[in-house]
């Protein structure tokens, strides 16, 4: 599962790294995105726009969100299956955060390219249920790489550079194939402040690594 990650590239880095022609939409430097909030993502036709991080089908009852989607079963699952056929975007990514089990306590840490590289994860989105509501994302998630195993077995499905242009093309015969775990050796990660765990804070101090050591 991925629940929290952040994105403070300037706007101007998002729109050129991924071609966005129309920018719809304008993000401030977040450190601390959290599901239901309003997040920005590239569309086939290269716009960047708002959805609400949380799929709700169009047909459900109760409006549960799907904050993740397991990119193995996409192609079997009703919620998910006309999603991944006809509507796959592009999340851009700083970094994102899990936690590792320490004791009792549970430890959180930040996760990024080497060096800091923008990325994308794959997405998949519905319609709004009601004309003036926001569509609906869900990020889609992989097996764990070595780095991340050792504590959780789900990672984001972050896609190569050479791949995102086919993970858009609404005619790629098989968008599935392109969900793979990412190579651990080219991310890092390290312990941050548990502050990162109330969604009230949102800052650079988030994704500053704590004393208690650095991996990857």
């Amino acid at each position: 599962m991925c629940g929290r990650f952040a994105l403070h590239h300037p706007n101007d880095e998002i729109h050129e790294r991924f071609s966005v022609e129309r920018p719809l939409f304008l993000s401030e430097p977040r450190y601390n995105i959290a599901p239901t909030q309003t997040i920005g993502v590239v569309t086939p036709a290269r716009e960047r726009v708002g959805m609400r991080w949380g799929l709700v089908p169009r047909w459900s009852k109760d409006g549960k969100p799907f904050l993740n989607a397991r990119g193995e079963t996409l192609a079997e699952k009703p919620s998910f299956r006309t999603a991944l056929q006809k509507r796959r975007v592009l999340v851009p990514m700083s970094g994102f955060y899990e936690w590792r089990t320490d004791g009792k306590l549970k430890v959180p840490l930040h996760i990024r390219l080497r060096g800091g590289a923008l990325y994308a994860a794959a997405g998949i989105w519905e319609p709004p249920a009601t004309p003036d509501g926001l569509p609906t994302v869900a990020l889609i998630t992989v097996a764990a790489n070595a780095l991340i195993a050792t504590f959780h077995d789900r990672m984001p499905a972050i896609l190569v550079p050479t791949e995102e242009a086919a993970w858009l093309d609404e005619h790629h015969p098989s968008p599935a194939s392109l969900l793979r775990t990412y190579a651990a050796d080219e991310m890092e990660m390290w312990t941050v402040s548990s502050r990162v765990n109330g969604v009230k804070d949102d800052d650079p101090g988030l994704v500053e690594p704590e004393r208690r050591g650095l991996f990857g």
